[in-house]
């Protein structure tokens, strides 16, 4: 009997242990994500140079009837701040009251997004009617930075001229790394319509050696993300005919080579993205100083050594000079 009554009490203690353990919450458990906010919360975002979360503090009346407010930031969704920062808007806002601020850069200075600031009540806001949480917006935002803008369309130039004419930046620059083929949500843009789709995505860190043209210098580190071949349908740009090789080009550079890029940027306000121009001419191999093009750049063609190549693309992206801007001209 002695043994039974042991037998039941162990089995009584497990039972309890169990039951506290199904009621207790999972240490270090992440918490269920609050219901996605409205698509304009993500359009705000997007368009957006700075969000942030800021009290009135003081409100002045101008002469012409306008409010000048000053707010303190108390934190940071989006954007170059800090808390403690001050903000002064063009705005009417209630001493002492918390508000959400859109902001963008313009060429009257910081202005709202919105039509007024977004008062704050119980960590809430409502936006288009909707009551949304901070901790959605919050949440949209970190979804919104995972996304990759990538460009709305692929063109093969056939020419130097017309293919520096195109490019952000010309660079010659060593590879450092090469990712895996990375699984990432990529939006592009056409013709006002935003379109969603997920795709393996290679992202290729390179350090510049020599910045040919466009804002890179010599140490500068990026990052290029190449999309799959056939992502975008490259067309020719003289006839916008579909462009096809008889083989796929080489789109991964090799760890420690050194390349031409050939780049365009995302057309992506929020981040700093970098792309090849197209799958064709958007990076050339370098053996010291001999240019190791394909069969089918035909922008490169004829142009073997970098200084060759370095002498023609100065030419083209060097205006020619004004005879009446001339003394005695």
């Amino acid at each position: 009997m002695k043994a039974v009554r042991i037998s039941l009490l162990a089995l009584l203690a497990l039972a309890v242990l169990f039951a506290v353990s199904v009621s207790l919450p999972l240490s270090g458990a992440e918490e269920d994500p609050d219901p996605a906010p409205p698509a304009s919360v993500s359009t705000l975002y997007r368009e957006a140079d700075r969000v942030l979360v800021a009290t009135c503090m003081r409100e002045t009346a101008k002469e012409d009837g306008s409010f000048v407010s000053r707010f303190r930031v108390n934190s940071v969704f989006d954007g170059a701040a800090s808390e403690g920062d001050n903000v002064s808007l063009e705005c009417e806002a209630v001493i002492g009251r918390t508000y959400l601020l859109y902001l963008r850069n313009g060429d009257a200075g910081e202005t709202l997004l919105t039509e007024a600031p977004l008062p704050v009540d119980k960590d809430s806001v409502t936006i288009d009617g909707e009551t949304v949480s901070l901790k959605s917006i919050e949440q949209d935002i970190a979804r919104q930075r995972k996304i990759l803008v990538i460009p709305s369309g692929s063109y093969y130039y056939g020419s130097l001229e017309t293919l520096a004419a195109e490019c952000d930046d010309i660079v010659v620059a060593r590879v450092l790394s090469v990712s895996d083929p990375t699984e990432t949500v990529c939006r592009s843009v056409t013709k006002g319509e935003s379109t969603s789709s997920t795709m393996n995505i290679v992202f290729v860190r390179i350090r510049v050696e020599n910045g040919f043209y466009g804002g890179l210098v010599y140490g500068d580190k990026l990052e290029v993300a190449i999309m799959p071949y056939n992502a975008i349908p490259v067309l020719n740009s003289t006839d916008l005919s579909p462009m096809t090789a008889d083989a796929p080009p080489v789109l991964t550079p090799e760890v420690g080579s050194t390349y031409i890029f050939f780049l365009v940027r995302s057309e992506d306000r929020k981040e700093l993205r970098f792309f090849l121009v197209n799958p064709y001419e958007g990076c050339v191999l370098l053996v010291g100083s001999s240019v190791i093009h394909p069969y089918y750049n035909d922008a490169l063609k004829g142009l073997d050594d970098l200084a060759g190549f370095s002498e023609k693309l100065r030419a083209i992206m060097t205006p020619p000079a004004d005879p009446d801007s001339e003394i005695g001209g």
